[in-house]
């Protein structure tokens, strides 16, 4: 129809919008998985060093 140019152009300005806030929003969750899953490892190793020094100074008693 005529005169429909701007409502089309409103509609893919708008998904276009929501598209970008979308990837944005997976960026954020995608970086925040891989800094809870860095910490995660970071304390398992620490916990897993601690009780292998806690096992090997009891076992020297």
């Amino acid at each position: 129809p005529a005169g429909s140019e701007t409502a089309v152009a409103v509609m893919k300005s708008a998904v276009a919008a929501a598209n970008n806030a979308f990837e944005s929003v997976q960026k954020a969750v995608k970086q925040a998985s891989d800094v809870a899953e860095a910490n995660f490892n970071a304390v398992t190793t620490t916990a897993t060093n601690a009780a292998k020094s806690a096992s090997a100074a009891a076992k020297k008693r």
